[in-house]
């Protein structure tokens, strides 16, 4: 069972932390066995939850005698948790292009759609990406939090960020420990089915090839290993809702002090629809969402930019009811600082999800079908002909490349390149900007679909021709020591 004590401002706790804490799990004591409570405790913002094991009478007697401090008391659901994957403008100073990359003919489709101005053929992109040459290292040290399945900083995409991420662990292992590699893998490379999520997003985000950004400052918060992904058991690890709620707890006790500048993006390449909250027929969402709503605005006022992706339904609904895309919703208006992205095809920029438009979302698209990422899965892209990576499909793509995007402009206000307010607020309104956002073509029903662009003037005649962009040396990866499960 999941349980959350309540607040006035949120989730939280009342009155003095220890002392409610300790109230609390005296009275799970006496409908569970002490030995199987779990408090996840933070430093600055309280409690997330309890999990206790306890039968359901016991538990309907626990409601009855916490009904004034506790939200929600629900089965945790056993499936693992849920990923959707599958102002004024400033001129840009000086225009450099990443060229296109090994294979030849492997043309990074998402990136020449971050770039490709209104009215310009991607074809006359060549395959290139175009991006504001007056910080030489996109995104430089920009805070990234990606509260996923961490990565495996071995794969050549990562050689000139690895020794520049900071790992946060949320619980540990089977095995009791916290690797520094992507928990959605099993650590012995047996198995070509699991699904490296975290990978993935984190190539799009600052990838040496792959990434919209090239250099930012990756923290990693990584959810646990709780099953090893064999044939048969799940593609992610086995994380829990909890432990992703849990995750984004970690990143309010790492970040301190209030702030009205934007200092760090955080990228929930999540989505949890409501319906996996609904036990016999009864919503019992409440609890969990409550206090990732209080956790989400506890980070945005110190500063932080949330990110999330719409979700997926390849049926293409018109419904988005999942957090959390759910805050952002003009019909809710609770997180206007928080961007709801929706996935378009990279090439065809034809409309991929669900969407959600008599409510406001997606608030922008951005390329989350046929997209290649980074294969985190070594016994795969060992094997891969495509230099270790894939084709990715998912809402959370488009998510991971506007956190990148992201990256990009707060680098350029932080040298002020880009003049707009610092506020979180005012970087997603510059991102939504009519003079950034435009439609490469319409949905069915003839409405615009608005997709993301980085600024970036291009002109197939422009004298001097446009100089190619040289990256950071490399940086070689030290093998791990210790207990840490990597392989190299």
């Amino acid at each position: 069972m999941a349980a959350s004590a309540q607040s006035s401002g949120g989730l939280g706790l009342l009155g003095d932390d220890n002392f409610f804490a300790g109230k609390e799990v005296t009275h799970l004591a006496n409908y569970a066995d002490p030995s199987t409570i779990y408090t996840s405790r933070t430093r600055t913002v309280g409690v997330n939850y309890w999990l206790a094991n306890m039968s359901h009478m016991n538990a309907t007697m626990f409601a009855v005698e916490m009904a004034h401090e506790v939200v929600a008391i629900y089965p945790q659901v056993p499936e693992p948790a849920y990923h959707p994957i599958n102002d004024n403008l400033s001129p840009a100073t000086a225009v450099v292009y990443q060229e296109k990359t090994v294979p030849p003919n492997s043309v990074l489709e998402h990136l020449v759609f971050v770039c490709q101005q209104p009215g310009t053929p991607r074809e006359l992109y060549q395959g290139r990406y175009f991006f504001d040459n007056v910080e030489p290292i996109p995104g430089r040290d920009v805070p990234v939090y990606i509260v996923d399945t961490g990565a495996r900083l071995d794969h050549k995409e990562f050689r000139h960020v690895a020794h520049n991420v900071e790992w946060l662990h949320v619980g540990q292992d089977l095995d009791g420990r916290n690797a520094e590699d992507d928990s959605a893998t099993d650590p012995e490379h047996k198995f070509t089915t699991a699904a490296a999520h975290g990978t993935s997003m984190l190539s799009l985000v600052t990838g040496a090839s792959l990434g919209v950004s090239k250099g930012v400052k990756p923290i990693l918060v990584r959810v646990p290993r709780r099953i090893i992904p064999a044939p048969g058991r799940g593609p992610y690890g086995g994380a829990t809702d909890e432990d992703y709620l849990e995750g984004i707890s970690k990143v309010c006790d790492h970040i301190t002090g209030i702030s009205t500048e934007t200092r760090a993006i955080l990228l929930l390449a999540l989505h949890f629809p409501r319906k996996r909250f609904m036990r016999n027929g009864e919503d019992k969402s409440i609890g969990f969402t409550s206090r990732l709503h209080f956790l989400l605005k506890d980070l945005i006022s110190k500063g932080v930019l949330p990110i999330t992706g719409s979700g997926n339904n390849f049926d293409r609904s018109d419904t988005i009811d999942g957090f959390p895309a759910n805050f952002g919703r003009n019909d809710h208006n609770t997180m206007p600082e928080l961007i709801v992205v929706g996935g378009l095809h990279s090439t065809s920029a034809d409309m991929a999800f669900q969407t959600d438009f008599a409510n406001g979302l997606p608030h922008i698209f951005a390329p989350g079908a046929g997209v290649k990422t980074a294969d985190g899965n070594r016994q795969q892209f060992e094997l891969s002909y495509d230099e270790g990576l894939k084709s990715s499909n998912g809402t959370s793509c488009a998510a991971a490349i506007v956190a990148g995007l992201a990256a990009y402009f707060l680098r350029l206000i932080q040298i002020e390149e880009l003049k707009i307010n610092k506020s979180p607020l005012s970087l997603k309104n510059h991102i939504l900007s009519d003079r950034l956002k435009w439609s490469r073509k319409a949905a069915p029903d003839g409405r615009d679909l608005p997709a993301i662009w980085n600024g970036v003037p291009f002109d197939v005649d422009h004298d001097p021709p446009y100089e190619p962009w040289t990256p950071q040396e490399e940086v070689v990866i030290p093998e791990a020591s210790g207990s840490q499960n990597r392989s190299g």
